[in-house]
């Protein structure tokens, strides 16, 4: 193989350089797309998207406001089908508090039975459990976070809450 090189001379250092470099380019290229932040939504606008899959929002400001001061506004559901829980807070450091609280909720509902998800990058991480016949989810997104569960019946309609507010816990992957 060092025979070609030699019989190139500088050439073939340059090029095996340049391979090289475009290599690593490519690389950096792709890690850089698959690690972007994500935007956060904002509270009224998950409230009419709540409003629009034809469930009933219920403002919960002024009651979670009491353990952070820094929320700026809570939007539930809690129906017979789904609990959902949004939180909207002025800075990041808060969502994550609630992202870690669920978290740690979370793992008391572990079973041998179960599946669970786990991924994060930059301003995102997500959480999810399904353990005896429930589906549960936390999902952070710079100064919000969620958290959700279900019976497992119900997560195709979970599954379209979080997408429709732009923050796709991919439920269907946790079939």
């Amino acid at each position: 193989m060092f025979e070609k090189f030699r019989k190139l001379g500088n050439k073939g250092i340059y090029l095996s350089i340049a391979f090289i470099i475009i290599l690593f380019a490519i690389i950096w290229g792709i890690l850089s797309i698959n690690t972007g932040e994500k935007t956060p939504v904002e509270s009224q606008r998950v409230y009419e998207e709540i409003i629009n899959l034809g469930y009933e929002p219920i403002d919960t400001t002024s009651l979670y406001i009491e353990d952070d001061s820094n929320l700026q506004k809570s939007v539930t559901i809690d129906n017979k089908k789904i609990r959902f829980d949004f939180f909207e807070f002025d800075n990041d450091n808060s969502a994550i508090n609630v992202y870690n609280h669920a978290c740690s909720q979370m793992h008391t509902y572990q079973s041998g039975d179960m599946i669970e998800r786990d991924e994060g990058y930059n301003n995102y991480s997500m959480y999810s459990l399904k353990s005896k016949g429930v589906y549960y989810i936390t999902i952070r997104v710079g100064n919000t976070a969620l958290y959700a569960y279900c019976d497992e019946d119900y997560m195709g309609e979970l599954g379209k809450i979080l997408s429709e507010i732009g923050y796709s816990g991919n439920s269907d992957k946790d079939k």
